[in-house]
């Protein structure tokens, strides 16, 4: 079982690792780099699945598809469940980019950890694998409480300075 203790350590590698990712991505990442990958490993999605699957805000994801496609790197075709909606596939230049994005992150992975043993390569690989399978269980957010009004409440808290004072009607 995790401890907290545990878990603070790996919270504590978190911006390293995050650094290490641009680090290692550099100018490897067009905009929307994510995405096309997304719709290559999932099969035809619609944008809102794309973001759902990024945890990405609708609207950026869109600007993002609607680069894809501009390149030529992403097709959408009607969703034959939904007329109002599109699927996107990835396109042959799109798996020619993934492909070639692909072999430089592999490429730089191989020189950033030339000391690394592959046996700890593959550790690493399965354990943040892992990670990255584990559900969410993160309850949902909850809501607070309704405040009581001024007229149920004849004393506030001033909006500035936290004092206590009478609630004007």
């Amino acid at each position: 079982m995790a401890t907290p203790h545990a878990c603070a350590a790996l919270v504590d590698v978190f911006p390293d690792l995050l650094r290490a990712r641009r680090t290692l991505v550099g100018t490897l990442s067009t905009p929307g780099l994510a995405a096309l990958a997304v719709v290559q490993q999932r099969g035809p999605l619609r944008i809102s699945e794309v973001a759902e699957h990024l945890s990405l805000d609708l609207s950026t994801v869109s600007r993002q598809v609607a680069h894809l496609r501009a390149k030529g790197l992403l097709a959408a075709t009607p969703d034959p469940d939904d007329g109002r909606s599109q699927r996107l596939t990835v396109t042959d230049d799109g798996t020619a980019e993934l492909r070639t994005c692909r072999r430089a992150l592999v490429s730089r992975l191989v020189d950033h950890l030339d000391a690394w043993p592959d046996d700890e390569v593959d550790d690493l690989t399965r354990l943040l694998g892992r990670l990255a399978r584990t559900p969410d269980r993160t309850p949902p957010p909850v809501r607070p409480e309704p405040r009581e009004t001024p007229q149920e409440n004849p004393l506030t808290h001033h909006p500035l300075t936290g004092d206590t004072v009478e609630a004007r009607a």
